[in-house]
């Protein structure tokens, strides 16, 4: 019961912080994007595990509150689809951007991503 408390405490968190990177990636503040990304990916790794764990020790008494738990982990997937989709087309935006500063082709221009390689 310990796993599936943890599970929910943390897939609450991270729907918290997806909501939070939206808002950053809305606002274009992309110091705070980088670290709420930090944040999520070490959130995500400790809802892994738990996760796992929590899988070990079900009963299939608890069947329904492993569903309601899966169906916050798809809104989670949801809104990190979305963050995706709108960190991309700001990406693109950005690429555009410097195709009409620098007159180059879209196969010329590359912006780097968070891990330095061009896109």
């Amino acid at each position: 019961m310990e796993h599936l408390s943890k599970v929910s405490t943390l897939s609450d968190r991270l729907t918290q912080l997806l909501d939070q990177e939206f808002s950053a990636l809305q606002e274009k503040t992309f110091d705070e994007v980088e670290e709420l990304q930090n944040n999520k990916f070490n959130l995500m790794q400790e809802l892994q595990l738990a996760w796992d764990l929590m899988r070990q020790d079900i009963s299939d008494s608890e069947a329904q509150v492993i569903s309601e738990l899966t169906e916050k982990l798809g809104v989670c997937r949801e809104k990190h689809l979305r963050n995706s989709l709108l960190l991309n087309k700001q990406m693109e935006i950005t690429r555009n951007l410097l195709n009409a500063i620098t007159r180059k082709t879209s196969d010329n221009a590359s912006v780097y991503d968070k891990l330095g390689k061009l896109t």
